[in-house]
């Protein structure tokens, strides 16, 4: 077994190469060493000497080898969460600067999956049009994971659901989405089956809403977290769902659902956000202008 105990950091000049921290996270997941020389496509000598190096420069033991494998030390623990986010770093610096011929910057956005068409891919057009030396990078995701990158650095601007307030990151409300009550049988809301009824769970703002409005419905058998996902669900098996209105419409008058009679609307904050030291960046400050347009538009 390696020695744990703490080293000084190498007085001959050793330095810290990316390939030494993609060694150092692919061993994290693999704790073995041939496994992780498979993988990377190298030699088992190399995935030591790398994982030698890396300690040497930041001096502490990272890994103890025993019979079960490479296993972190608790400094190697700490480090883990270091190696994550400098790689990240390395990914977005070379994303940012690694622009196409003829572009001048990047603008980074994201948004709730539900959102796209309602209003984010209008505005992806309106920003190609308004900004186009700028490269633009789009996502989907959730709204806590997007709060993450945008502290981190890796997002502009997002549009979220549920505000998760944090020093230097700014919430301004842009609108209410509303969502309707949808099924593929044409009923009334006090013939509606909780047996039947899928329950899309968007938001812990959307959850409280339910519960407080249609507790008999809350503990459905069925629960999902994305509106596309229940689409699929109800066009397989029959049933009924909260859908966004503009998309619950329009599958309405295609004849595929009907809107259940007496059920609630249910509404939903949506949330521009972004960091506040953004805010006097002129393009941050034009492309949430136009996209509050295009919101209420």
């Amino acid at each position: 077994m390696r020695n744990v105990v703490g080293r000084a950091p190498s007085q001959t000049g050793s330095s810290m190469k990316v390939e030494y921290l993609e060694t150092f996270l692919d061993l994290v997941q693999t704790r073995n060493f041939q496994r992780t020389a498979e993988r990377l496509n190298v030699t088992q000598s190399t995935v030591s000497s790398r994982v030698r190096s890396l300690e040497d420069a930041i001096g502490v033991s990272l890994f103890t080898r025993g019979r079960s494998g490479a296993e972190l030390t608790p400094e190697g623990q700490k480090f883990e969460n270091y190696a994550v986010n400098i790689r990240l770093c390395w990914n977005l610096a070379r994303q940012e600067l690694g622009l196409p011929a003829g572009y001048e910057s990047r603008l980074r956005i994201a948004t709730q999956v539900s959102l796209w068409e309602r209003i984010v891919k209008r505005w992806v057009v309106w920003l190609r049009e308004q900004f186009p030396k700028t490269a633009i990078h789009v996502e989907a995701d959730y709204s806590k994971s997007m709060i993450n990158d945008l502290i981190f650095g890796a997002l502009d601007i997002g549009v979220v659901y549920t505000p998760q307030y944090q020093p230097d990151v700014e919430y301004h409300h842009l609108f209410d989405e509303k969502f309707l009550m949808v099924s593929t049988q044409s009923a009334a809301l006090d013939e509606i089956s909780v047996e039947d009824y899928v329950f899309v769970a968007l938001s812990p703002h959307f959850v409280v809403q339910h519960s407080q409005l249609l507790p008999q419905l809350h503990l459905a058998p069925v629960s999902m977290g994305l509106s596309a996902m229940s689409i699929e669900l109800l066009r397989t098996r029959g049933g009924t769902a909260y859908l966004p209105s503009e998309l619950a419409e329009s599958l309405i008058a295609q004849g595929e659902l009907h809107r259940v009679g007496g059920a609630p609307v249910i509404e939903q904050p949506v949330f521009v956000t972004f960091l506040s030291r953004q805010r006097h960046r002129p393009m941050i400050n034009q492309a949430i202008k136009g996209l509050r347009a295009i919101a209420v538009g």
